[in-house]
C-alpha cells in the first residue's frame, strides 16, 4: 500500500471531497452516493459505493467495528487490504 494512501486514510485527510473542497480542488464536498459530506469515515464505514468491499472486510472479521482504531489494532492486514481496494479517484465527484 502506498504510504500516501495509508496516511490519508489513517489521519482522515486528503482523498475525500470534504478535504478537496476545502482547498478548492473539488466542486463540492458531496459523495457520489449523494451523501452531502464525503469524509474519510463516510468512505470507510458508510458509503454505498463501497458496500461490496466492506462486506468482504466484515466477513473476515470476528466482530464488526466501525472504528479505525479497532480495525488497525485487531485487523490491520485485512483493513489495509480493504483500503487498498478503494478507488479514491472514482469516488471524487
Amino acid at each position: 500500500m502506498s504510504p500516501q494512501k495509508k496516511t490519508a486514510v489513517l489521519n482522515g485527510h486528503g482523498m475525500a471531497n470534504t478535504n478537496l473542497h476545502q482547498f478548492h480542488l473539488s466542486e463540492d464536498a458531496k459523495c457520489r452516493c449523494e451523501n452531502e459530506y464525503q469524509s474519510m469515515d463516510h468512505i470507510l464505514f458508510e458509503c454505498e459505493e463501497l458496500n461490496a468491499q466492506r462486506e468482504v472486510l466484515k466477513e473476515q472479521m470476528e466482530t464488526w467495528s466501525a472504528r479505525k482504531e479497532d480495525l488497525i489494532n485487531k485487523y490491520k492486514k485485512i483493513f489495509y487490504e480493504y483500503i487498498e481496494s478503494i478507488d479514491f479517484d472514482n469516488l471524487i465527484v
